[in-house]
């Protein structure tokens, strides 16, 4: 038969064992749980930082197309501009060339008179009259060259108001600049089973054994034919 206090050393070294193990087996599983977490908070940092990178590449192209944009609508208000003042040259020309007409005309008629030998009342009358008609013909194309004015001061003021339109469009696109995702938080790590606890356990287990090898002995001291 094994003695007593032998028998709870083994017992204590049985359970020291054991202690360490489930120790050794805890700090195994938190390191690979802190293991994991490491990798996973880095694969989350790259992939912040791919997006990152593709949302200001998409940007960047954004900007050089509104400023592509831009210009086009500048050129294209030049042009409507140019073209509404061609049309009052035009216009400008038209009154030009009528009021050389209608001089030409009233020359013409005086001249007739003139040749015809009408002098006194009756040439001043029919002059006045060429003059009065000629007056109200040039009161009517000066009328005629305000409204073009006036009307070109207007379609202008369409063009601009247009490129406004059209100049905040396109920045609108781009007027917010974009910014990075919130970062992950870093990863808790376990801290796993400590050193002391180890400690305690195997002297626990020490503590137990022998008293149970203690207990043990008083048993067997009580036994018949001990």
């Amino acid at each position: 038969m094994c003695e007593p206090i032998s028998l709870g050393i083994a017992t204590a070294a049985s359970a020291g064992m054991g202690a360490i193990g489930s120790h050794q087996s805890a700090s195994a599983q938190a390191n690979a749980a802190n293991s994991a977490a490491k990798s996973n908070y880095k694969y989350q940092l790259k992939v912040r930082e791919q997006n990152w990178d593709r949302t200001r590449h998409v940007y960047n192209r954004q900007l050089m197309e509104t400023a592509s944009q831009i210009d086009q609508n500048e050129l294209a208000s030049q042009r409507a501009y140019a073209g509404e003042q061609r049309r009052l040259n035009d216009v400008y020309k038209s009154m030009s060339f009528k009021n050389q007409t209608r001089l030409m005309k009233l020359l013409s008629e005086q001249g007739k008179y003139a040749a015809r030998g009408r002098t006194g009342k009756s040439s001043q009358r029919a002059a006045n009259a060429a003059n009065r008609v000629a007056g109200m013909s040039m009161a009517a194309d000066q009328e005629t060259l305000m409204g073009a004015s006036t009307a070109l001061r207007n379609r202008n003021d369409s063009i601009r108001n247009q490129l406004l339109s059209a100049n905040n469009k396109a920045y609108s696109q781009v007027a917010t600049a974009p910014q990075p995702d919130v970062a992950p938080p870093p990863p808790v790590m376990q801290s796993g089973p400590s050193g002391l606890s180890l400690a305690g356990n195997l002297i626990g287990a020490g503590v137990s054994g022998y008293n149970a090898g203690v207990e043990l002995e008083k048993y067997q001291a009580k036994l018949p034919g001990e």
